[in-house]
C-alpha cells in the first residue's frame, strides 16, 4: 500500500484566515500550524464518520520554503491535507535502506526525525493541486520540493491515535 491516497471528495472551502499560531518547525520556522475557525473545522470533519471525529484535530498548515528535508512528523500518524495553495510542489515518500540513520531532531519535534535523502529509497510521490484532498502516512519518511519557492497552504486533519491504514479504511 502506498503511504498516500487521493480522495475523490470535493469540498468548497474558503480561503484560510490565519489565527493564533500553534507551533512552528524547521529552519527559520518554515512550517507553521495555526488554529482554525470552528466552522471550517466542522466542514473538514464531515468527511470523517461521526464516531471517529474525536480522534482528529484540525489546523492550517503553511510552508514557506522550497525544500523540506526527509522527515517523519511529530505527534501525528496520519494527516489529511485539504490543499488550498500548492504551487505544484512534489511530496515524496521514502523507505529506509540498510545504512539509513536518523540525522537529527528539529527544534520543536517530539518523536519525529530528519534523514539524509541520499540514504533513502523512493516509496512514491505525488503533486497535489488546489482543491485536492490527500491522506498521508506521516509516520513514514517524506519530504516536499516546491519548484516555485512560494508559500504552500493546506487545511489539515491530524490524528496520533489512528493509523494511516485505519484512516483509509474508515474513509472508504
Amino acid at each position: 500500500m502506498l503511504p498516500f491516497i487521493k480522495l475523490k471528495t470535493v469540498l468548497n472551502l474558503p480561503a484560510p484566515e490565519f489565527k493564533d499560531n500553534l507551533i512552528f518547525y524547521g529552519d527559520q520556522k518554515s512550517i507553521g500550524f495555526f488554529k482554525i475557525d470552528p466552522i471550517i473545522e466542522s466542514q473538514l470533519l464531515q468527511i470523517i464518520p461521526d464516531e471517529y471525529r474525536h480522534y482528529f484535530s484540525a489546523s492550517i498548515m503553511q510552508i514557506t520554503t522550497a525544500y523540506i528535508r526527509p522527515h517523519t512528523d511529530s505527534d501525528r500518524k496520519v494527516g489529511i491535507n485539504f490543499y488550498v495553495k500548492t504551487e505544484k510542489a512534489i511530496t515524496k515518500f521514502f523507505n529506509k535502506i540498510a545504512t539509513t540513520s536518523e540525522v537529527e531532531k528539529v527544534p520543536g519535534q517530539t518523536n519525529g526525525f530528519v534523514y539524509q535523502e541520499s540514504e533513502l529509497s523512493s516509496a512514491g510521490s505525488f503533486v497535489a493541486m488546489q482543491g485536492d484532498i490527500w491522506v498521508l502516512d506521516v509516520s513514514k519518511i517524506h519530504s516536499v520540493v516546491n519548484p516555485t519557492n512560494s508559500e504552500r497552504i493546506a487545511y489539515t486533519l491530524s490524528s496520533n491515535s489512528l493509523s494511516y491504514t485505519d484512516t483509509v479504511k474508515l474513509l472508504s
